[in-house]
């Protein structure tokens, strides 16, 4: 496994996607994700609240990148092809394309004992568990969390329809049996206790009697941790709400349209890491992800494409008592530490070995060339975040490579469906 080779408490502003190409694989214990939900609306935070500035679109349409970027995955990624292309609606094609890559980046992260938790909603939850069965395999699917963050009252009650009080957190392991999980309880209820804690001792201590092994014994209420956790957590209440155990506080909002409550965030972080390890939030937001990893001794770094947040991780932490100057901002693309010595791209040995591979043929038009008309050159283009590793090399004619420039294989293959 490899060091991460970024230092801790980093915020980085821009696309996640080459951001994470860059980062070295097996380097992440934990990642959490809260990314568009393709719910078809748009979103921004309220002007004078901490987030004012903070704005997206979750607005899905089917262009031709997405298709270039279609074609590169099926010829890599059969299952992942087979999953996309069963989306109903462009709109859902669109952001199944979006998706795919990233979710593939997040797995070559993780360490081999690291796991994901994937927040979503009805929206996309149906289709994200298809594509994280493809990515991560059915066999390494750990549970599907429903957290109900609140009750069906007010403006919630109107429609024909059921009202919807919960999202959905799909969890996965990269491989089942050695992910870390550290067993969380949550308080027993009054009336649980008042049911079953019915004794008491000569001390005036509440227990029960349960049977072990043929003899009764007494579990004290005082000595219980609590009802282990469950995948149904109704207990932590979104930001709006002032109900459940997990109180919440104004203080913690900032106003971004889609927060989340730093008491959930602090669940999944516990029961999925411990003190030391790295937790990566690719789609950081207003950081709360990185505020709970950083207030439960965890090393982090977040990703968005918005600069508020890493004004609001820094504001946040600081309103804590946090070290806030020493979380760093960067804007550029890491370069992979974990690939070994790479020769040059341009080597003479790639250009050779590419050209028996491709059979001659040109990667853009697919004609077939003498070699000293070829080009080598990345699929993935550098500043994405592609690598000199021959895995990503290719060789282009002449004209492809004067199109391509120093973008990504998906601009090529869409001019050339034009």
């Amino acid at each position: 496994m490899a060091q991460p080779n970024w230092s801790n408490q980093t915020m980085w502003t821009g696309d996640n996607l080459p951001i994470m190409r860059g980062m070295n694989s097996e380097s992440v214990d934990l990642i959490y994700l809260d990314p568009p939900f393709n719910s078809k609306a748009d979103y921004a935070a309220p002007v004078g609240s901490m987030a004012a500035g903070a704005e997206f679109k979750d607005t899905w349409t089917l262009q031709d990148v997405d298709i270039a970027w279609l074609d590169l995955i099926q010829l890599k990624h059969p299952k992942l092809n087979r999953v996309i292309d069963a989306a109903m609606t462009d709109s859902d094609k669109s952001y199944l394309i979006y998706m795919a890559p990233r979710l593939l980046e997040m797995h070559r992260l993780l360490k081999p004992t690291g796991s994901i938790y994937l927040h979503c909603n009805q929206h996309a939850s149906h289709y994200l568990k298809l594509l994280m069965d493809a990515v991560f395999g059915r066999g390494n699917f750990l549970n599907e969390i429903v957290w109900n963050y609140g009750t069906p009252s007010g403006g919630r009650t109107g429609g024909q329809k059921p009202v919807k009080v919960h999202d959905v957190l799909l969890v996965y392991a990269v491989d089942y049996g050695k992910h870390l999980y550290v067993r969380q309880y949550t308080p027993y209820s009054t009336e649980y206790v008042k049911k079953w804690f019915r004794h008491e001792d000569e001390q005036g201590r509440a227990y029960q009697t349960r049977s072990r092994g043929g003899v009764i014994i007494r579990q004290y209420l005082d000595e219980s941790p609590g009802m282990p956790l469950s995948t149904v957590w109704s207990d932590i209440m979104q930001l709006s709400s002032r109900r459940g155990w997990f109180p919440t506080t104004e203080r913690e909002e900032t106003g971004y349209p889609t927060q989340k409550p730093l008491s959930l965030l602090q669940r999944i972080i516990k029961a999925s890491s411990n003190e030391g390890d790295m937790v990566l939030d690719p789609f950081a937001g207003c950081a709360t992800a990185c505020v709970a990893a950083n207030d439960l001794n965890r090393q982090w770094a977040g990703i968005d494409v918005s600069p508020v947040a890493f004004d609001l991780v820094r504001r946040r932490i600081e309103a804590v008592g946090g070290l806030f100057y020493d979380i760093v901002n960067r804007k550029d693309v890491p370069k992979r530490e974990d690939l070994g010595k790479v020769p040059p791209y341009n080597a003479p040995e790639n250009k050779t070995r590419l050209y028996g591979e491709q059979g001659g043929e040109c990667a853009g038009c697919d004609v077939l060339f003498p070699i000293r008309n070829m080009t080598i050159d990345h699929i993935i283009g550098r500043k994405q975040g592609g690598t000199d590793h021959i895995d990503n090399l290719q060789l282009l004619c002449g004209a492809c490579n004067a199109v391509k420039g120093d973008r990504g294989m998906e601009y090529l293959i869409a001019r050339l469906r034009e």
